[in-house]
Formats: structure tokens, sequence, C-alpha cells
């Protein structure tokens, strides 16, 4: 006779499926080649660097589609401490954070006090000023920052100490952290008040203040996390490409980059992020692989075309689809039948 079996069993039976999926991800880089290997590190980053971009505009709904601008901040002010100051990018990235943090925070509290699109706006508006401003100029208050020709970044003998290792699997490993820190905090909000509140504050920011809900604090903490996020991202973007230039990390191509695993994975939901990453990179790189040779542009076609199929018939992202996936295994490993809810 077929158990019924609790939400607790459920939930406990959906982490202990992320974990054997997290535990495989580990494993699978010592098996496979740098290309692969590569493939799968990008994969971390989009994850993690979604999650972050998800804190403010998936639990808060607040669109930014200038997200790219912090990530490439922290990224530059980390590379100049380790060019100008020989200080480790261990150290300088919590500097970019930390700076990053108080830019992020200056723009929300211009621009959360408006109501209508004038967030996405604003953020579109903003890193398009600062690429533009640091592609046209070679110093800034006399530091060099080599304009539109980006930062180079020189060997240092493989030192850990300066972000620097042989092969992939330590860069791999590092990302990885970063990702599984971002989800733990993205997981803490979502069943914490706060993230009871940014949902609140999503649906209807009227009914949310007269509930007495401070719709400008909790934006700007929102903010504030998700900034101080992806400035680790352009930390790492810099030390593992050894190069940081303002057409790339200031540009609209990465922002959207940043935007879309969230969006098709699924919005405001904590692992939809990572869904929508290993979905879309290992997409991306098969098609521009197999595409990208034949017919210039042929290989973004095709993948804009899908993107377009997925978010047509699955406009809540994959995520729901995913964990149905996991409650249909777990019937078939157990045999029992799930506790409807009242």
């Amino acid at each position: 006779m077929r158990g019924k079996i609790s939400q607790r069993q459920q939930d406990s039976f959906n982490w202990l499926m992320l974990l054997t999926g997290l535990a495989a991800f580990l494993v699978a880089p010592f098996f496979l080649e740098s290309y692969q290997q590569n493939t799968l590190i990008l994969v971390a980053f989009y994850a993690f660097t979604a999650t972050a971009w998800n804190i403010v505009c998936g639990f808060l709904g607040a669109l930014s589609l200038g997200h790219t601008v912090y990530l490439g901040l922290g990224g530059y002010i980390s590379t100049l401490l380790l060019m100008h100051a020989n200080l480790s990018p261990w150290i300088g990235m919590f500097v970019g954070a930390s700076v990053t943090c108080l830019v992020g925070l200056g723009v929300g509290f211009l621009c959360f006090r408006l109501r209508g699109p004038y967030f996405a706006l604003t953020s579109i508006a903003f890193a398009e000023i600062v690429r533009i401003w640091v592609e046209n100029n070679e110093f800034f208050f006399g530091i060099d920052i080599m304009g539109s020709m980006g930062l180079l970044l020189e060997q240092t003998g493989f030192q850990a100490s300066a972000f620097e290792f042989q092969g992939k699997l330590a860069y791999y490993g590092v990302i990885m952290v970063f990702l599984v820190i971002a989800i733990l905090i993205s997981f803490y909000i979502s069943r914490n008040k706060m993230g009871y509140y940014l949902v609140a504050i999503r649906t209807d920011p009227d009914a949310a203040e007269s509930l007495g809900i401070p719709l400008l604090k909790y934006k700007l903490i929102a903010m504030g996390i998700s900034v101080f996020l992806i400035s680790f991202a352009g930390t790492f973007y810099a030390q593992y490409f050894r190069y940081i230039g303002p057409t790339r990390v200031f540009g609209r191509d990465l922002s959207v980059q940043i935007a879309l695993p969230a969006l098709v994975g699924g919005q405001g939901t904590v692992l939809g992020p990572l869904f929508g990453a290993i979905l879309l990179v290992p997409l991306t790189e098969l098609l521009s692989q197999h595409l990208g040779g034949t017919v210039p542009g042929l290989h973004l076609f095709v993948y804009g075309i899908m993107m377009m199929l997925v978010v047509f018939f699955m406009p809540n992202g994959i995520h729901g689809y995913v964990m149905r996936f996991f409650n249909w295994a777990q019937d078939a490993l157990t045999g029992g039948k799930r506790e409807e809810r009242t």
C-alpha cells in the first residue's frame, strides 16, 4: 500500500537531490577536458551572477538591465589595487565590493523613491555612462585605467595569494564557493521576514506600505546585498581571464547574460538562476561550436528562437518543471504519495 509523504519529507528529498547534484558538479571536472571544465566554470559564474541579480530583480521585482556596472566596478577596483598597490585580490575584492555597495545604495536611494520604470531606465543609463567614460579616459585621479584598452594582468607564477592558479580546477572551486554562498544567502532571505516583505513590495507596494513595511529600507537592503555579491564576480572575471575591459564588463551584452538565467530558470526562486545557467550556458557553447562557423550569427539566431519558445511556453521559467521532476522521482523511488496541502 502506498504511504503518504509529508511536506517535510518532500523538502528533505528535494535537498538531497540538490546536494547530490552539487556533489556531481564538484566531482565532474576531474573527469573532463579543459574546454569542458571551462564550460562548467561559466555555468557556475553565470549562476552566481544571476542569483545576485535575482535578489533585487526577482524577489523585489525591480528590473535592472545595468547590473553589469557593479560587476565591472568590483573587478576594476580589485585589479587596480593589485596593479598599483600590490594588494591581493582576495582583499581587494572586499574593498571593491564595499565601494560598489555604496554606489549601488546611492543609485537605489535616488531611484527607489520614484514609481514606474525609472529604476530600469536609470540602470541602463548608468551602465552606459560608466562604459563611455571609462572607454574615453586614460586616468582617474591620477590612476592609469588604460581607457578602452582595458587592464591586462601579467602572470605572477601561479601564486594563490594573487588569485592566480595553474589549471582550471582551482578557479572552478572558487566560483563554486561563491555560488553556494549566494544560494544560501538567497535561501535565507526567502525564508526570512525580509523575503516576505520583498514579495509583498513586489506584489503591491501600496498595500505593503499601508501594513507598515518601510519600502525604501528593504529595497536598499536588497540592493546592497545584490551589488555586494555581484562585485565579487568582477574580481573573478578579471583574475580568470587575466583581463578586464570596459566594453565587456560595462556592456549591455553581459547585462542580458546575467539576467537570462534567472528569467529562464525562474525569477524570484532560490534555485531558478542555477537551473537557468545549467540550461543556457552549455546550449550557448554547443550552438557556437557547431553553428558559429557555418553561417555568421546563425548560432545566435537559433539561440534567440529557443529562448522565445521557452519564454512563450514557460513564462514562469523552468523551476516549476524541475521541482515537479524531483517530486516524480521521489514518488517513483519511495512508492509514496505526496501529502496534499489544505
